[in-house]
């Protein structure tokens, strides 16, 4: 989704090639052929193939450093940028494997139950400090300026919409989500995908 919604952003022509996980594509020769991980997504540019998601947005943005959505060597908020892109896919996205894809670390029912709960514990404990975070630095990740890691985080706070208590119930998180998701390149990327906020995790 937020490399999706990125290229929207960005406004160049791109092609999507929609990967069915459901019925296994993604396992098929074909596409394992350029990400043997068996994983979406995969951005193929020229003769470059690069999956994972937040190094697609660094390529991205990198590739077009005239968009503005990331701040540049030198600038004084790169640093955050990083940070955050770094956490959010290493820790956050982790914390909700762990919730969504307990069976993929133990076999156990107990143990993958205490994982779901360990996982909600985590992910609570973020969100009101990042909740707090935003209420004194936000809007956005960055403060004043929309950023590709608002792509990213937002798209993980979609994950949390079945969990007992969800990323939208923290105000100042909930204010970025609505800013985010009222974007044209978000709504268009939502809209090539036939997907919506509520619906099944893709």
């Amino acid at each position: 989704m937020a490399p999706h919604a990125l290229l929207h952003e960005l406004g160049v022509p791109f092609d999507l090639v929609h990967v069915d996980v459901a019925s296994g594509a993604h396992r098929a020769p074909g596409y394992t052929a350029l990400n043997p991980n068996q994983r979406v997504p995969t951005l193929v540019h020229g003769d470059h193939v690069l999956y994972e998601s937040a190094a697609i947005l660094l390529y991205l943005c990198e590739s077009h450093p005239e968009s503005g959505l990331m701040p540049l060597p030198g600038n004084p908020r790169r640093h955050l940028f990083l940070q955050w892109l770094f956490y959010f896919t290493n820790t956050l996205q982790e914390d909700l494997q762990h919730w969504w894809h307990a069976d993929n670390y133990v076999t156990a029912e107990a143990c993958r139950s205490d994982m779901k709960a360990v996982a909600e514990q985590r992910l609570g404990r973020f969100f009101s400090r990042f909740d707090s975070s935003l209420a004194k630095d936000g809007p956005y990740v960055l403060g004043a300026q929309f950023s590709a890691c608002d792509l990213f985080f937002v798209m993980l706070c979609r994950w949390t919409r079945q969990m007992p208590v969800t990323a939208l119930d923290y105000p100042q998180i909930k204010r970025l989500v609505d800013l985010v998701t009222q974007r044209p390149a978000w709504r268009a990327m939502m809209a090539d995908e036939g997907i919506n906020w509520n619906g099944p995790l893709t």
